[in-house]
């Protein structure tokens, strides 16, 4: 295995880095914040130059580099400001269950636009009562000769109220179902047949939605079913692996964002008469941090090249990337904080959102727990 990404890799990594000095700053962040405001524009750009489409395949518009090209890219962007390249992300990530699973049709509808920055997905599987254990969903799908009838409700559902589309993960008799809805299933059902309730500020990522949906006899026709009726499970499960894949990727390159901020810090700051990047303590932190860089980095590459060689190991090294590197970014940022002492804790740093920011990235699409199940059932 090796490594180091290749030159056409390297040159787009270089792109998207260009991209984000001219794009992102601290001040937009805050306002997209502050306003529970997604930022379309961004995303509409990144559609454009082709950032979006570097993971995908290019028989549907992307660029083939598969999750390599995935973690490239989100790494990019979040370690240039952590809390845009998450939401950034977060705008087509959903879409890998379309993606992975749907038939030509629903991936040339769906997924290409998606691609190109003119789509945002949305995936809902989470319910009030049901969150890591999909078993226990019960959000019903019934079958009604040519359509479905949903009724139940979903939280936690990133991209709710302006998602260009939907794919819903439901109980159907005795199994699990994907379906997808658009707009246009939305306005045939009407307000009365569907609800979004957005769930208010949360502690990081607020330039994003997060909302409950709420069924009520909701018709989806049966051709916007995806894979096959009772494998919902398995279409899920296979769009949470790449999906881990990325949202390692989103906190280490918030790790990334915290060290580069630290080091450029701690060599302008003077206390004592001399940079306090000289003092041995400091120096200590620093190092501490850039060991456990370079191991998450390997760990998060070897994870995305076992993924594209679809090696029977990738699905250990995804979960082992998907519980440590969340869990050393919070460290990183927490330290990185620690050096800038007071104005680390300042909003106009960037730092204290940035950890805000991350911290979900050890819950969402499985906790910490959850990857230490699966490594426990691979391994024993």
């Amino acid at each position: 295995m090796d490594l180091n990404i290749g030159n056409n890799l390297r040159e787009i990594q270089e792109a998207v880095r260009e991209f984000c000095e001219q794009e992102f700053d601290q001040e937009s962040l805050q306002r997209y914040d502050d306003e529970h405001n997604y930022p379309r524009e961004l995303y509409r750009k990144i559609g454009e130059r082709g950032f979006i489409g570097v993971g995908f395949s290019e028989d549907i518009g992307g660029s083939g580099h598969g999750a390599l090209g995935h973690v490239v890219t989100v790494t990019e962007m979040c370690s240039s400001l952590p809390g845009m390249g998450m939401a950034l992300s977060l705008g087509y990530l959903p879409g890998f269950v379309v993606d992975i699973s749907g038939t030509r049709e629903q991936r040339e509808q769906y997924i290409r636009p998606v691609i190109e920055g003119r789509y945002i997905a949305s995936f809902s599987v989470t319910e009030p009562d049901s969150g890591s254990n999909i078993g226990s969903l019960i959000t019903k799908i019934e079958d009604k000769n040519d359509y479905y009838v949903v009724n139940g409700s979903k939280m936690f559902t990133t991209n709710a109220g302006y998602a260009d589309f939907y794919t819903l993960l439901g109980r159907d008799e005795n199994a699990l179902t994907v379906v997808l809805f658009d707009k246009k299933v939305i306005d045939e059902n009407g307000a009365r047949r569907f609800e979004i309730k957005d769930l208010g500020r949360k502690m990081g990522i607020n330039t994003i939605t997060s909302g409950k949906l709420v069924f009520s006899d909701f018709h989806i026709p049966k051709e916007y079913a995806i894979g096959q009726r009772g494998e919902g499970k398995k279409i899920a499960l296979a769009a949470f692996e790449l999906g881990r894949i990325v949202i390692a990727a989103q906190a280490f390159g918030g790790m990334l964002y915290g060290y580069q901020r630290a080091v450029c810090y701690a060599q302008k700051r003077s206390q004592f008469g001399r940079p306090i990047i000289k003092f041995q303590s400091i120096e200590h932190d620093l190092v501490d941090m850039y060991v456990e860089i370079e191991k998450c980095r390997n760990l998060l590459y070897k994870a995305a090249w076992l993924y594209d060689k679809k090696d029977p190991e990738a699905n250990k090294y995804i979960s082992m990337a998907k519980l440590t590197i969340p869990e050393s970014a919070i460290d990183v940022l927490n330290r990185s904080i620690d050096i800038f002492g007071g104005y680390g804790y300042m909003r106009d740093q960037g730092l204290e959102g940035a950890l805000r920011d991350i911290r979900v990235t050890s819950i969402y699409e499985g906790t910490g727990r959850i990857q230490k199940n699966t490594i426990a059932k691979i391994l024993y």
